[in-house]
Formats: C-alpha cells, sequence, structure tokens
C-alpha cells in the first residue's frame, strides 16, 4: 500500500481564492472606469491610479512573450502544488505566505489568458522617480515571497550534532 502524500491544510487555498477575487474585481473596475493610460492623482506628487498593462513579468521583463511567460506561471504553479509539502512548512507564515503566491499568479495567469498581457494600475512616484506600475496580484507575489524569505531567515535552525 502506497504512503499517503502530504498536502497540507486546506485554508491557504482560500486566502489565494481571496487574493484572486480581490485581484480581479479591482483590475475590472479599473477596465470599466479608466481608458488605457489614463491617470488620476490620489496623494499629489506620490501616488496615481494609472490604467496601463503590461505584456512582460516584472519590470517588463520577457515583454511581449505572454505565451511564454502564461507556460511558466502554469509550471510554477503546478510545481508549488505538486512540492508544497517540501517548499512550505505547516507554520502559519509560510502557509499565508504560499497562499498568497499562489493567488498572485492565478490572478496574473488568467489576465494573461483572457486578455494576453496583465493589467495594472498601481503607480507610485516621487518627482520625476516612478516605481513601474503594478497591480493587487503582484502586490500578493511579493508579500508573499517576503514573507516566505524573512520566515526562512527566522527559522530556528537544528542544534548542530
Amino acid at each position: 500500500m502506497k504512503a499517503p502524500v502530504p498536502t497540507g491544510p486546506r485554508w491557504p487555498f482560500l486566502i489565494s481564492l481571496v487574493s484572486v477575487l480581490l485581484d480581479q474585481w479591482t483590475k475590472n473596475w479599473f477596465l470599466d472606469n479608466y481608458e488605457l493610460y489614463e491617470s488620476r492623482v490620489v496623494i499629489p506628487g506620490f501616488f496615481n491610479f494609472t490604467r496601463t498593462y503590461n505584456t512582460g513579468a516584472a519590470f517588463s521583463l520577457f515583454k511581449d512573450h505572454p505565451e511564454v511567460l502564461t507556460g511558466v506561471s502554469i509550471i510554477v504553479f503546478g510545481l508549488m502544488i505538486v512540492f508544497r509539502h517540501k517548499l512550505f512548512s505547516p507554520r502559519t507564515v509560510e502557509q499565508v505566505s504560499f497562499g498568497l503566491v499562489a493567488g498572485g499568479i492565478i490572478g496574473n495567469l488568467l489576465d494573461r489568458m483572457q486578455y494576453g498581457h496583465v493589467v495594472d494600475f498601481i503607480h507610485w512616484y516621487v518627482g520625476e522617480y516612478s516605481w513601474p506600475i503594478f497591480n493587487i496580484a503582484d502586490s500578493c507575489i511579493v508579500v508573499g515571497v517576503g514573507m516566505y524569505v524573512i520566515a526562512d531567515f527566522l527559522k530556528p535552525k537544528p542544534a548542530e550534532a
């Protein structure tokens, strides 16, 4: 008889679902209420909502190759699911991290499959210095990876023999 494969708790998938729903709702709202490249000031000199799109990944890497990014997203998401028990410990912080990263990947994957690009709208800047425009899915990925790295760094190491 084959031993069961550990899968981890299911509640992180709820975090993924909420992340995807929030991401898709905000993107649809901006698609319905902003013209492409329309920008509205939220905090003068610091923060705007600007509707744009990105055919690449973060910082427009792999620009104009959405099919490659779609494939990579599917592979990474699949590997995260298959190896979840090895990549993410049962600690709450790592499970939240898993949920956020998975939700972010799915949110951007849905855009690439539907539009051939990712819808972006969050624009931080200071004067003429501008951070690349991003979305909720991107935020989930960055926060999730950041949590994972910090949790791994702070994880107690086993005592040496």
